[in-house]
């Protein structure tokens, strides 16, 4: 068994702990020892074999004796506990992250489809509009046989507590989540997919629209007697005039008087990202080494991988010194021969000292391919404090990216109080690059400010801040944040070629020589 198999397994362990509700310590062990695990220098089987697991950080006694149990058996016992054990404590009015809601549907999907009497099975509601916290999360189930596939669920060993009203049931996952499970007919599948998907307002207002037209009701108790039958969303808009509408733009914000005109943007895809343009390795408090951090990324296709360690200030991160840093700038120099097929782009993530100067001189940020600026201190000072300190940093010709600039951790820390307009205003005036960072506790900027930021012509760099190899893969909470944004592949500064890129970041400080 190899080292990512390994981690794969301790991360999902460490997600579906999260998912209960269970001690954040215990989470945090395990997120900790699946990055050790898959960052490892040696192969694990190695290591067991030398007796060294324990020297892998974050990994004590307890957790080497589950490694050494997946590699035996290539099995966690602790995850076939969580998935058939008593239901945790449910807490009411709970939310939970995006990431986690995901982690839970790729479970919950596979589990139904292989129910007796189940055909297709879609994620639906906030889930699938890529909402950043849900209370619940729901599917649209289709089958054949509805009476077939209701006892499915009452055997099933994962549903439990189900409560029916019709073809509707809201049941709790193994994981203590509550699911709203819609079960229907395939031939009501896509209407039931888009109705339960859309805010009410927008779902309403595209009936109404629908009505207008047609003179049938799309919403009533007899809307089976319509003379349309839907294969695809894409009918249902045709019909009320409008242009498609994706389910991330259905909230009622304005998609609907675009896409009536047929102006609603192209939106940014997953296909079209390049690269990242903010990661840490173990030369900061990143688990992984520089060369295993590109190897992840070539094997993702990248064109180009940022390595932007924490500064010297940023003490508990371990920050590099200037010194420190320079010598990784020769080091990455002398790396990028053995990986010709992937740029390696020297940069630095400088902490937003406490007057708004960035933690590291001109001379040093001249030399480097990407300077993100964050803010990890102060977070309690005044609204002005706050935002004079970023605008500062922004005037700062050298730095192009203002990482996480709201600061907040979602579920755990509100964001600080901070004025994003003028943030925003000061992004445009600068050429000043806003990130959307991708960590599923963060999503920072949010889709409504990557909006306006948008309207204000100020460029978008979404980057996972990834501490692992692992960790690269959450760039896709980072493109649905964009995508609830508007944004489009031209927003988006990753989506430039490796040769654009680099003329395109360093057009700010060009401009203001």
């Amino acid at each position: 068994m190899h080292n990512r198999d390994v981690a794969e397994m301790l991360d999902r362990a460490a997600r579906i702990l999260a998912l209960r509700g269970e001690n954040r310590y215990r989470v945090r062990a395990y997120k900790r020892a699946a990055r050790a695990v898959i960052s490892a220098p040696e192969e694990i089987e190695q290591l067991i074999r030398k007796n060294r697991l324990q020297s892998l950080e974050g990994v004590g006694s307890g957790l080497a004796a589950k490694i050494k149990e997946i590699v035996r058996t290539g099995k966690l016992p602790l995850l076939e506990r969580l998935e058939t054990g008593k239901l945790p404590p449910l807490e009411q009015n709970r939310q939970i992250m995006l990431a986690s809601a995901m982690t839970l549907m790729s479970e919950l999907i596979p589990q139904l489809k292989e129910l007796s009497g189940v055909g297709r099975v879609e994620v639906t509601g906030d889930v699938r509009r890529s909402r950043e916290m849900v209370s619940e999360v729901a599917v649209v189930v289709g089958a054949d046989d509805l009476a077939a596939a209701r006892e499915s669920f009452k055997q099933s060993d994962f549903l439990h507590q189900l409560s029916w009203d019709g073809n509707f049931c809201r049941a709790i996952h193994s994981y203590g989540i509550p699911v709203d499970l819609y079960l229907v007919h395939r031939d009501d599948f896509c209407l039931t997919h888009w109705v339960t998907t859309g805010s009410k307002n927008h779902v309403q207002k595209v009936a109404a629209a629908i009505e207008k037209v047609t003179g049938h009701d799309l919403l009533s108790q007899e809307a089976k007697t319509m003379p349309h039958s839907f294969r695809e969303e894409e009918e249902i808009y045709e019909l009320a005039e409008m242009s498609y509408v994706p389910p991330e733009l259905r909230e009622n914000a304005g998609e609907l008087t675009a896409a009536a005109k047929g102006a609603l943007p192209a939106l940014i895809t997953a296909d079209q990202y390049r690269g990242d343009l903010h990661v840490h390795t173990d030369w900061s408090d990143g688990t992984a080494d520089v060369e295993k951090m590109v190897k992840a990324a070539a094997e993702l296709g990248y064109e180009y991988l940022a390595v932007t360690d924490h500064s010297r200030t940023l003490k508990i991160a371990r920050g590099l010194s200037l010194e420190r840093l320079a010598e990784q700038k020769k080091f990455i120099a002398t790396l990028q021969e053995k990986y010709p097929n992937i740029r390696i782009l020297a940069g630095i993530e400088a902490d937003v000292l406490d007057d708004g100067s960035v933690d590291a001189p001109d001379e040093v940020l001249s030399g480097l391919d990407v300077v993100v600026a964050s803010v990890h201190s102060g977070f309690r000072q005044s609204r002005q404090k706050l935002t004079q300190r970023i605008c500062r940093a922004m005037q700062n010709k050298y730095v192009q990216i203002i990482g996480h600039a709201t600061g907040r951790l979602l579920g755990k820390r509100d964001p600080y109080d901070v004025d994003v307009e003028e943030l925003i205003r000061t992004a445009a005036g600068t050429g000043t690059v806003l990130e959307i960072n991708s960590s599923p506790d963060r999503l920072d900027i949010n889709g409504d400010y990557a909006r306006r930021a948008k309207e204000a012509g100020v460029k978008i760099a979404i980057n996972t801040d990834a501490h692992s190899q692992l960790e690269l893969a959450n760039v896709g909470l980072g493109i649905a944040t964009a995508r609830r944004g508007w944004l489009t592949a031209e927003n988006v500064v990753n989506t430039r070629s490796a040769s654009d890129l680099i003329p395109l970041l360093h057009r700010k400080k060009l401009n203001r020589q």
